[in-house]
């Protein structure tokens, strides 16, 4: 498979052969998120619709959202607020995108529309359970922490209760991340986000106490800029 459109990280060589299969994708997508401009969406969409079978555009829900901004000490009705607003972008630039894209043939959905899935609910409930071991909950902790302090100033630190409340984000994504071949119904799967978490790659890492599910990748993908083939955000 040749990857012109895009740069890719799997996370492991099983990883990579299960993205060579090509035979399914779920591109987790999050609002507020500035690299998810419509003209990286929309090259991402083409290569995913030229390469992969069937592809799934899972995006951050409302709740994932605002945890986003709790975890950056934003006021309950703040955070909320700009949720709202980032959700509706989103799903405007993920429509201009597919338009770009020449109308693949993808499903978008969020994760609040999957969590009572049968599948989703044995995922959730392993990934609970790997939150209880304190080497695991720790690194959870630290990626919620980097990922609030990404865009806030220098000195900036999260409070243990902002990083509590962040922490919704991550419970409600790895799922996906590590059993997305059973919640979607896929033969194999690979889960891409664009660059690979540490609390995610965990999972399929051969020494870890906890494992992704038989059949189940996970891979980095970043768009490769192509200048002038898609358009900007500024309706975004």
């Amino acid at each position: 498979m040749e990857h012109e459109l895009v740069d890719i990280e799997p996370c492991t060589d099983n990883c990579a052969r299960l993205l060579e299969a090509g035979e399914h994708i779920a591109l987790m997508v999050s609002p507020g998120n500035p690299y998810f401009s419509v003209s990286r969406l929309a090259i991402l969409f083409q290569w995913a619709a030229q390469e992969i079978k069937h592809v799934d555009i899972v995006v951050s829900d409302l709740q994932m959202t605002e945890a986003t901004y709790l975890a950056r000490g934003l006021m309950d009705n703040e955070a909320r607020k700009k949720a709202r607003a980032d959700v509706r972008q989103m799903a405007s630039r993920i429509r201009r995108a597919r338009q770009a894209a020449g109308d693949p043939d993808l499903r978008v959905s969020e994760f609040e529309d999957w969590t009572d899935n049968p599948e989703y609910r044995r995922a959730h409930a392993y990934v609970q359970h790997a939150m209880q071991d304190p080497a695991y909950r720790a690194l959870c902790r630290q990626g919620t922490r980097d990922a609030a302090k990404a865009r806030m100033p220098a000195a900036w630190q999260p409070t243990e209760q902002h990083i509590t409340k962040g922490l919704i984000h991550t419970e409600k994504a790895l799922p996906f991340a590590i059993n997305a071949v059973g919640i979607l119904g896929a033969s194999q799967t690979v889960t891409a986000y664009s660059r690979p978490a540490a609390q995610f790659t965990y999972f399929f890492t051969q020494d870890s106490a906890f494992r992704a599910f038989p059949g189940q990748g996970y891979i980095g993908v970043r768009a490769r800029e192509q200048e002038g083939k898609a358009p900007s955000d500024r309706k975004g």
